[in-house]
């Protein structure tokens, strides 16, 4: 999954686990995943 701001790639796998790569710096990544987790959270 393409995250576009902060611009990271999300690889989630089947067994739940998620790496996100691509961030500049620690904050880029914390951003990227609190983004994915509202996006998971509105989609369950």
């Amino acid at each position: 999954y393409r995250i576009d701001d902060p611009k990271i790639v999300a690889l989630i796998f089947s067994s739940g686990k998620i790496i996100l790569t691509g961030g500049k710096n620690i904050d880029d990544v914390k951003r990227g995943l609190d983004f994915l987790e509202q996006k998971l959270d509105s989609i369950m």
